[in-house]
């Protein structure tokens, strides 16, 4: 779950949505308060102790959902909206769309729409689109070196307002690992026993949270592609993978864009609507 819809405590009104983009500067705000007040990194490794470690210096209006779920607005179609109308909302970078038509004790919430269900629903039938990965995806990248530190990377995530970030090579630009803000849910959704910290280098950090992983899926540490594969191969990975960002690399394996879901609604949204038969 990358993002869900908050109610106001008294009445039924959906205030906004809280994304895991949002929970990772609240965490990321947190580590640094609580480093700066003169507590220990190390204070940070054990699950739940994050709030904990800077809570004194926290503001109350930060530590509240409602006051960060009202700056990330959440959106409704009608229950009679095509799935078109679900693209254009998620093409915003949305992670999820609301439905109307549920009860007023829920906002009038029927059901939620994400990127993943859009994407699985749409895939089959947008494979053999003749549109090249060059003209879909993202041209710019935003990187940070092997030796950076994690908690260099998830800053550069929450500063930039992106949910994924490629890790390259210190010495050839070459791309080696992926990291999002999923791994910041996981730092802190660990085991007691994990040592993990935002101060490693973010190498160091995600190979021990890729070791931790150990519910039955095992996924390679990046995606990538290059611009001349055929789109339908990288959708189906994408498919397949459950990933919602694909890195398109050169020669070298230097990253030059990034596809991602929010790129695939964007292009499927800019057509004009009567000419979009697919949807």
């Amino acid at each position: 779950i990358r993002a869900c819809p908050v109610m106001e405590m008294i009445g039924t009104a959906i205030v906004g949505t809280v994304d895991l983009r949002d929970t990772a500067k609240f965490f990321i705000d947190a580590y640094k308060i609580g480093v700066s007040g003169g507590k220990k990194p190390e204070a940070s490794r054990r699950r739940g102790s994050l709030v904990r470690f800077a809570s004194p210096e926290l503001k109350e209006t930060d530590k509240t959902i409602s006051n960060m779920a009202r700056k990330r607005p959440f959106v409704m179609v009608e229950a009679d909206a095509t799935v078109y109308d679900v693209a254009v909302v998620l093409a915003s970078g949305s992670h999820i769309c609301g439905v109307k038509g549920g009860p007023p004790e829920v906002g009038g919430l029927s059901t939620i729409i994400t990127q993943a269900m859009l994407f699985n629903f749409c895939a089959p039938k947008i494979m053999d689109l003749k549109v090249s990965i060059g003209e879909m995806m993202t041209s710019s990248v935003v990187s940070v070196k092997t030796t950076d530190s994690a908690l260099k990377a998830f800053e550069t995530m929450v500063n930039k307002g992106i949910s994924a970030i490629a890790v390259v090579d210190a010495s050839d630009g070459s791309i080696v690992h992926n990291t999002s803000t999923s791994d910041v849910k996981m730092l802190f959704a660990g085991g007691e026993d994990e040592e993990m910290k935002l101060l490693d280098t973010v190498e160091e950090f995600l190979v021990k949270l890729r070791a931790s992983q150990t519910r039955g899926k095992t996924k390679i540490p990046v995606s990538t592609c290059q611009k001349t594969d055929s789109l339908g191969s990288v959708l189906r990975r994408m498919s397949k993978t459950g990933y919602h960002h694909v890195w398109v690399v050169n020669q070298n394996r230097n990253p030059t864009g990034v596809l991602s879901l929010t790129d695939v609604f964007r292009r499927l949204a800019g057509a004009e609507k009567e000419k979009c038969t697919i949807l």
